[in-house]
């Protein structure tokens, strides 16, 4: 697990489904180079944790041998099933602790294998959906666009159509003071500190800091990688 700090490519990741089962849409913002590259799609019957999971799919499948990528989603779920259950899962056969099955063992599966690539490390980062961060937002766009049967049209160059993105970071995006912390690996970001206390208690080496610029976040986030 880690942080964006010197990643090759940045993917932004959401899904959206309507009735859920019911139409559903997915998008992905890949982030190279300074260059923004939109894409996104439309599956029926689906459900939310479906689209969530065919996002990141589509996004980390659009990076190369050797990239580094940093995935940002908004899905507990996504997050959780990747980074934590899905070792106890393999172990088992694909099955869950109490035996039943693995829901939607298709997409985890291939969401592995794009993952264990020793060519291609995978990070992970959780945000706050429609929280105002404009990467999310525009995926949450898309894929609400794609399920309702109205999608956007797709875009591509540097950003400069997304609110606060022309920088192609995500950073500019971010409301500051932010409150940040890391447990288990991992680094979230939080509107309030009780949040962010809540989100360490328990986790062995649990940090939390408040950061009030862009430049405090990137030190806070190399002190942290760095150990």
């Amino acid at each position: 697990m880690g942080t964006p700090r010197n990643k090759d490519v940045v993917v932004y990741t959401d899904g959206s489904c309507i009735g859920n089962p019911g139409p559903g849409g997915w998008a992905a913002i890949v982030v190279r180079d300074g260059r923004v590259e939109e894409y996104g799609g439309a599956e029926a019957p689906t459900t939310n944790n479906r689209m969530e999971m065919r996002a990141a799919v589509e996004g980390l499948s659009r990076a190369g041998p050797g990239e580094r990528v940093h995935v940002v989603t908004d899905s507990r779920y996504l997050l959780d099933g990747i980074s934590r259950w899905i070792h106890g899962w393999k172990r088992r056969g694909w099955r869950k602790a109490d035996g039943g099955e693995v829901l939607n063992r298709d997409l985890w599966e291939a969401l592995d294998r794009l993952c264990s690539r020793p060519d291609r490390p995978v990070t992970w980062e959780h945000v706050r959906g429609h929280a105002g961060h404009a990467f999310n937002e525009r995926c949450d766009e898309i894929a609400n666009g794609f399920a309702r049967g109205s999608p956007p049209q797709l875009r591509s160059g540097d950003g400069s159509w997304i609110p606060s993105g022309r920088d192609a970071t995500g950073e500019a995006c971010r409301a500051f003071p932010l409150y940040v912390s890391l447990a288990d690996g991992l680094v979230a970001v939080h509107d309030n500190w009780p949040e962010c206390e809540a989100r360490i208690k328990g986790a062995k080496g649990g940090r939390c800091k408040k950061v009030k610029t862009s430049a405090e976040y990137q030190r806070v986030l190399a002190e942290w990688e760095d150990g």
